[in-house]
């Protein structure tokens, strides 16, 4: 089994759930599936727009209680293999509040839940001085020479006076969702200057790389490609750039996205399809497109030898939130990849999560342990497999 580290910023989700997108103002249909960081909302929908009053209008649609869920792709995606047996670390930053159990959080505090699942970490508390947050050359300068060596070494850190970054996911009653990080408040923030953990890379063989902030993930798959690691990248949405996706999608065995995401490849390359970004890229990278589908349950697989393949759909009960359904995605994939399965077995074990966590409120609710995770996948693929090769994959996993 080949082991992964996992990066990308933690949080706690706050969830929010409106009427209709449709009610609410002009300048919020313009984001829409896609992260808005706090300090960029004026920017995004207008000057007259603040923190404050973006959510004094949701609040007007809201149609139940706020609440809290685990959050952030990174640790959804490491509980979640960790879940199913897997070899997986996780890159990462909390605050203060590192194991506080905030209500809602099922298995106590982010550090605690995660530890006992079988995420691989390890701990190191920093403390930074808040004149330097907007200097990111001053503060990395300061982090190497107040933390180095350890700094390298460790894959979680603890940034004293901060909170762990909250992100806002928001969904209306038709499942159109879209999301708000915290950029000013937030531990991840240090991201802007923290130099990646090259001793921890050093040990792995998979790099996932997921959101977090733009100079950290192009400095992660920096290092991983000087070290020769297999780097696996989820596009995202927030902070993507044209200029960094033309920098690091060329490094990327593999990439992650929703169509609005893969999109944003393709304009970044000025190519029209998908399977155009392969010769745009003039490299061996990306090998493998992911174009996901998590509202109908499907997947499309593009290669670079040529054709795309079909996975899906599976049927979908839309019971819960579509929120992390991507994340169920790319863990189910991981979770097998790491085994050296072929891909349609991988992408049809992301489907089977991402199905799992439609039916739950939050994401982590929804990833399943080994032997759910195998009595569903047999529900839904069990006609593609000789029973032999659906007993070689519970022993994967097992």
């Amino acid at each position: 089994m080949k082991s992964i580290a996992v990066s990308g910023a933690p949080g706690k989700d706050v969830q929010i759930k409106i009427d209709s997108i449709e009610n609410l103002p002009s300048s919020f249909q313009k984001h829409l599936r896609r992260t808005v960081a706090y300090s960029k909302i004026p920017e995004a929908y207008g000057p007259e727009w603040s923190v404050e009053k973006v959510f004094e209008e949701l609040e007007k649609h809201s149609v139940q209680p706020i609440y809290y869920s685990y959050g952030g792709r990174a640790p959804h995606i490491a509980y979640g293999v960790a879940r199913l047996g897997g070899d997986v670390s996780l890159i990462a930053e909390f605050g203060d509040d590192l194991d506080k159990p905030y209500p809602g959080f099922f298995g106590g505090g982010y550090w605690s839940h995660l530890s006992k699942s079988g995420v691989k970490m390890q701990l190191m508390k920093v403390k930074i001085p808040e004149s330097l947050l907007q200097s990111p050359e001053q503060l990395r300068e300061y982090l190497t020479k107040q933390y180095a060596p350890k700094i390298y070494q460790t894959s979680v850190l603890q940034v004293l006076g901060r909170e762990t970054s909250t992100i806002v996911c928001c969904k209306d009653l038709s499942g159109i969702d879209f999301f708000y990080i915290d950029d000013i408040k937030g531990a991840s923030s240090i991201e802007v200057a923290r130099p990646s953990p090259r001793e921890v890379i050093a040990k792995v063989d998979i790099v996932f790389i997921t959101t977090s902030e733009r100079q950290f993930m192009e400095d992660m798959i920096l290092t991983a490609t000087q070290l020769k690691k297999e780097v696996l990248m989820d596009v995202g949405s927030y902070g993507v750039t044209p200029v960094f996706l033309r920098k690091t999608i060329p490094l990327a065995k593999i990439i992650f996205g929703n169509p609005s995401e893969i999109k944003q490849v393709c304009d970044a390359f000025q190519v029209k399809k998908v399977d155009e970004i392969f010769n745009a890229t003039k490299t061996k990278f990306p090998e493998i497109i992911i174009l996901e589908d998590k509202l109908n349950g499907s997947a499309q697989i593009y290669t670079r030898q040529g054709g795309k393949t079909a996975v899906g759909p599976i049927p979908l009960n839309k019971t819960g939130n579509s929120i992390g359904c991507c994340d169920g995605i790319a863990t189910g994939f991981l979770a097998l990849y790491q085994h050296g399965l072929d891909l349609q077995t991988c992408v049809r074990a992301g489907l089977t999560l991402c199905a799992s966590i439609w039916e739950v409120e939050g994401v982590q609710e929804g990833m399943l342990d080994k032997s759910a995770f195998c009595k569903r996948f047999n529900t839904y693929f069990s006609s593609k497999y000789s029973e032999k090769e659906l007993r070689q994959l519970r022993d994967a996993l097992a």
